[in-house]
């Protein structure tokens, strides 16, 4: 029997805006391991965090503003303590909306389009991202059009440079803003993805990478059939964690971004692993069998 791996660099881009800019508030969330999407909420906001996640629970990715708003009600600290509130949608939601379109140029009435909202309410959540929660990322994207003016040519921490020659424009300077993160994270993955092709030892020769989605690796390999063949996956694990986070240096802040582990009977059916402070394969191992023994019984008992 086969089973997938996936290993997944979940929030990198992000990550690697937060070393490029030097944000406090960004290198904050990321080296004190704080929900990004929770503290975006609440700097765009001024809702607290116990709010935020009570919403989430409630309204989850709800878009109706008319059954949002009545939901709400069931939290007055919330429907009447006076915040700017997103209509379609939870601060949460609105949170990691934000922190996945605006590190790289995109306007309110873009966000205000593919998130069906106002105008007016978009513009003020750009603005308030920009200028309270995050306002160093204003002052990168300046760094980035001086580097365009000087020679169209930007380079990333890999060494990998790229000459854009469009129009001197928005649709430029988004090209720019966008390089440098988005090519760290797929050159991570690549080469990562390059070793795990090429290696030919004990555990790796079953171990056959099946896709490549920009920030992740899908593989397949065989179902242990013993706690020493569980090991021998998890020495695998372990190194194409490795692999995908070298360390990283923008100007003088070094970084590794992490990797995110699951394992399943097929792609839409998984259970995370996460391999952060494992230094032992045995451990690991058991980390492993016990994650799939819990997919395993999940679906004797639906079966039953």
């Amino acid at each position: 029997m086969k089973i997938f791996l996936n290993f997944d660099k979940a929030g990198a881009e992000w990550v690697v805006v937060a070393y490029l800019s030097g944000d406090a508030r960004m290198l904050d969330v990321v080296e004190n391991g704080k929900k990004p999407h929770v503290v975006t909420g609440n700097l765009i906001f001024g809702v607290p965090d116990n709010l935020i996640l009570a919403e989430k629970e409630l309204i989850g990715e709800l878009r109706n503003p008319v059954e949002i708003e009545e939901l709400r009600q069931s939290i007055p600290d919330l429907s009447t303590g006076g915040y700017f509130l997103p209509r379609t949608m939870s601060v949460y939601q609105a949170g990691k909306k934000s922190n996945h379109a605006l590190n790289y140029g995109e306007t309110y009435r873009v966000f205000a389009l593919y998130n069906e909202m106002d105008e007016s309410e978009a513009k003020r959540i750009v603005d308030f991202y920009h200028e309270k929660a995050y306002p160093s990322i204003s002052v990168w994207h300046e760094s980035i059009r001086r580097e365009l003016k000087r020679d169209r040519t930007l380079t990333n921490c890999f060494g990998r440079k790229v000459v854009l020659r469009d129009t001197w424009g928005p649709h430029l300077f988004k090209a720019g803003y966008a390089f440098k993160p988005q090519s760290t994270v797929v050159d991570m993955v690549n080469r990562a993805l390059r070793r795990l092709y090429e290696e030919e030892i004990d555990g790796f020769r079953y171990t056959v990478p099946k896709a490549q989605v920009h920030d992740s690796i899908l593989a397949q390999t065989e179902l242990p059939n013993n706690h020493a063949g569980w090991v021998r996956l998890a020495s695998v694990c372990m190194s194409v964690d490795s692999w995908m986070s070298p360390t990283c240096r923008y100007g003088s802040r070094e970084f590794t971004v992490k990797t995110d582990m699951k394992l399943g009977p097929n792609w839409g059916r998984m259970s995370e692993v996460k391999l952060a402070g494992f230094k032992d394969p045995d451990a690991l191992g058991w980390k492993l069998e016990e994650a799939w023994d819990g997919l395993h019984a999940i679906e004797m008992q639906k079966a039953g």
